[in-house]
Parts: structure tokens; sequence; C-alpha cells
């Protein structure tokens, strides 16, 4: 599938668009590409702030709806207000959680709402708006946001690297069964990020923009945006970054786990 996605003046729904990276895609594709834009996240005064700014600064349609994709209930809402009164054209799963510490001192219902929001929510919505696409004969597109902990066993980040291993090898997965039926899936697999969830899991001290493979929320917004557009299958920004998934294709996975636990040690 090499023809690019026209997002311009069509609606592309972002999840996890409050803040960081999903706020800042929301703006590039309003910005660049005059698309209109449904974004979804739990804090309802931060969305409606987003939407004012892009309607009055680009002269985009823009919505808003408040869900917690940790709640199963949301998830099936937030597909259904979607498709009810707008054709939607493409999607951008972002949302995500993550935990910095101690996989032992992981608490039971923190962890399966990290799983509820970074897999099970990504799962069911990109199974219902890709079913969606085929039966309407939308040649649209999915991205769904992993990272490059998703290619090595992150100790610390233990329970997160797992979920988004999962949605690396999910997401290719898919992108191979939906390649005949004219919809593209994108697995995006930053490296660090300087937002607001870096600094909710105390390791904003440690790693900053600037640094060595982490981006500003604006910097990897544009790499995201062009390999969606693109329709690109899997997507590494940075040198760095994609050094680091090459040697965790080349080197033992057990070494890597090793290096990588001495740089996110908690008493480091």
């Amino acid at each position: 599938m090499n023809r690019m996605m026209e997002l311009r003046a069509r609606w592309t729904l972002v999840t996890g668009a409050s803040s960081g990276l999903g706020q800042e895609m929301a703006r590039s594709i309003a910005r660049d590409q005059g698309g209109n834009v449904l974004v979804v996240a739990r804090r309802r005064d931060r969305l409606e702030s987003l939407c004012e700014e892009l309607r009055s600064r680009y002269g985009v349609q823009a919505a808003c709806i408040v869900a917690d994709l940790s709640r199963p209930e949301d998830v099936e809402r937030v597909f259904t207000e979607a498709t009810r009164e707008r054709e939607v054209h493409g999607v951008i799963l972002n949302a995500g959680v993550t935990y910095w510490g101690e996989a032992l001192k992981l608490d039971w219902s923190a962890f399966q709402a990290m799983l509820d929001t970074n897999v099970t929510s990504m799962v069911r919505l990109s199974t219902l708006f890709a079913r969606h696409f085929v039966e309407h004969g939308t040649r649209g597109g999915l991205m769904l946001i992993s990272s490059v902990a998703g290619f090595i066993p992150v100790p610390y980040q233990a329970a997160y690297s797992g979920t988004k291993a999962f949605i690396t090898s999910y997401g290719q997965a898919l992108a191979q069964e939906m390649r005949h039926k004219g919809v593209s899936v994108t697995v995006f697999a930053p490296g660090g990020i300087s937002t607001e969830l870096l600094e909710k899991a105390g390791l904003s001290d440690r790693f900053k923009a600037g640094d060595l493979g982490v981006m500003s929320a604006q910097e990897c917004a544009a790499h995201a945006l062009r390999a969606f557009i693109h329709r690109k299958e899997l997507s590494v920004p940075g040198l760095l970054n994609q050094t680091l998934t090459l040697a965790a294709r080349l080197l033992p996975r057990g070494f890597m786990a090793q290096r990588t636990a001495a740089m996110y040690r908690p008493e480091r």
C-alpha cells in the first residue's frame, strides 16, 4: 500500500491528547495537515482548551470525548461517539501509563489499569475501527504508539516494557492482515520523550530533552505524523533509538536487560 494518507478536512482521532505526544500530534494534524481532530483523554478542561486552540488558530474542526481508557465501558463509548456523527479517517492510539520502580512494589490495581490502558483498549479500539474502515470502504489508517522499551526488557519498568512488547508484536501482525484490505497499521516506537509521563514516572531528572535518545514531544510528533501519513508499518525515530532496536535483535536479551538495569536502577 503506497498511497499516502490525506488528512486535510478529514477527521483523525487521537487518544491521550491532553498532554505530551498526543497533544502535539493533534496540533500537528491541525497546523501542518489542515485536518480535523477528535481528541480523547480524561481531563475535560485540557481537551476543551486544546479544541478551542485548534479551531481558533488553525481554522479546523475539533471535538473532544472525555474518557478513561482503563474502563471497558469508556472504550466502547469512544468508538460509538466517534463514529456517530462523523467519518473518521485516521486513528492514533497514544494513551498509555507507566510505572518506574521494583516490579514487586507495583500495586495490583495499578498493574490492571496499565494493562487495560496500554493493551486492552488499544486492541479493542484498533479492532473496532479497522472493522469499521473495512465495512465502509475507508482507506484510512491506524497508528499504535509503542516504545523502544517494547524491543528491550526494561528492569524497573518491567510491566510497561511488557505491554509495549505486546503492542509492537500485535501491531506489526495486524498490519500484515490489513494490507490487502486497504487499511494501514503503523507501529510508532519512540525512545524517551520529555513529557508529563516521564515526570510522573520519576524519570525526568535522569532523562531530559536534548539527552541522547530523548526527544521533545513536538519533535517526536513530527516523526510520528510523517510515519502515519506515509503508512509505514514500523517507525523508530532517531539514530540512537534505531541503533538500540538493532542491538536488541543482535545481542543476547539477558545482556541488554542487564545493561538497562544498571541505567534504570532507582538507587543509582
